[in-house]
């Protein structure tokens, strides 16, 4: 849009001489304007906020479009950082050939769901001598491509770890130390058994059966994988294996999403839940590490426990929500101590299981072994 609003006033310039001197002067002055260096700080020069706000809000789901399978709630954000959702209550009761009347009046109990976004800023960054470069998408991409790709990664994670569940299965394939992550000694690992367990849970449930999903880290993935791959029947390799790709897309019901990493907890102290086939957390203790300790070990700056366990996240679509809230670009162009600009930028994101009872969302756990 620059360029263009540039060569609009050069064009209109360039008649205009051309109209008062002649057509040589007017195609002479057209040529010269492309000579003129723009001064620093002009409007030319200057870096346009909303081009950098918007690039970040386009690019935030690309490499981690899960998050797209969820409800989106960023209608409900108010003043870009609390999300407030009108919820009707409980409907009111049918009764089959009614006998008695005049019949109970009830009045409908209405509650708001409200919850806070989570903020995220990066750190400032620095570009020098910034007079002499202009700042177009090709510098913004050479610039700011890893910064933006760490936000996306960071949020993502924070979400995986806004919908953890409450309830989880256990992996059940033979435990053995090839399926360890994180942490040492033995693993169960991922099977084909595992997805028919989730599927039944789910089922019992009375979850929608369309647009099931479930998101793996890749090592949970490839245990899969191989799993499918060894089977007797060589019918269910056929049917849900590309070995071309080497790649599962679907299976009892959810798409399969694979991802370098997704949740992590710091053991897999589990107790049955009374008369269910699922899990939950031991005296309701939830062990799973946070977003900002999950980086750090996968960046190696951090150990993971000893009896650390992966796991992965099935989930309706319906059954989780997201919420987008402003985004903004900060800058202080022509810093006189840095002898250049400095921008940094804040992204509101956040998101919740949309169930009281976090039905609808599973975990897929691997369970410890000493031995």
């Amino acid at each position: 849009m620059r360029f263009i609003s540039t060569l609009m006033v050069a064009v209109i310039v360039a008649l205009g001489v051309g109209t008062a001197f002649g057509a040589g002067a007017g195609v002479a002055v057209l040529g010269a304007s492309a000579l003129v260096k723009v001064p620093a700080g002009s409007l030319g020069m200057s870096v346009v906020p909303e081009i950098w706000t918007d690039y970040i809000v386009e690019n935030l789901f690309k490499n981690n479009e899960f998050l797209l399978q969820s409800v989106d709630e960023s209608q409900y954000v108010i003043q870009g950082k609390v999300v407030h959702v009108p919820q009707a209550g409980a409907p009111s009761k049918v009764k089959r050939n009614r006998t008695q009347l005049p019949a109970t009046i009830t009045r409908r109990s209405d509650v708001d769901v409200t919850y806070a976004l989570d903020e995220f800023t990066t750190d400032p960054r620095f570009i020098p001598d910034a007079d002499k470069v202009q700042l177009s998408y090709d510098k913004m991409n050479s610039c700011m491509t890893e910064d933006m790709s760490y936000l996306r990664q960071v949020i993502a994670d924070s979400m995986l770890y806004t919908w953890r569940p409450k309830y989880f299965i256990k992996a059940s394939k033979t435990k053995s130390s090839d399926y360890t992550i994180h942490g040492s000694n033995l693993r169960t690992g991922v099977c084909v058994d595992d997805f028919v367990k989730a599927k039944a849970v789910f089922n019992k449930w009375g979850i929608p059966k369309e647009d099931r999903y479930v998101l793996l880290p890749t090592e949970m993935y490839n245990q899969l994988c191989n799993d499918v791959r060894n089977a007797t029947n060589e019918n269910l390799m056929t049917a849900v294996y590309n070995p071309v790709n080497g790649s599962l897309e679907k299976l009892e019901g959810f798409t399969i999403i694979e991802r370098q990493t997704a949740l992590l907890a710091s053991n897999s102290t589990l107790t049955q839940v009374t008369g269910k086939p699922y899990f939950e957390w031991t005296s309701g203790n939830d062990l799973t590490y946070t977003p900002e300790d999950y980086e750090d070990i996968d960046a190696g700056e951090k150990a993971a426990a000893t009896q650390a366990c992966a796991y992965g996240l099935f989930w309706q679509k319906s059954m989780v929500r997201r919420a987008l809230g402003e985004t903004k670009m900060f800058e202080n162009e022509g810093d006189p101590t840095y002898y250049g600009d400095v921008y940094s930028f804040l992204n509101r994101m956040g998101g919740r299981r949309s169930r009281g009872d976090a039905k609808g969302v599973l975990g897929l756990i691997q369970e410890y072994h000493a031995s």
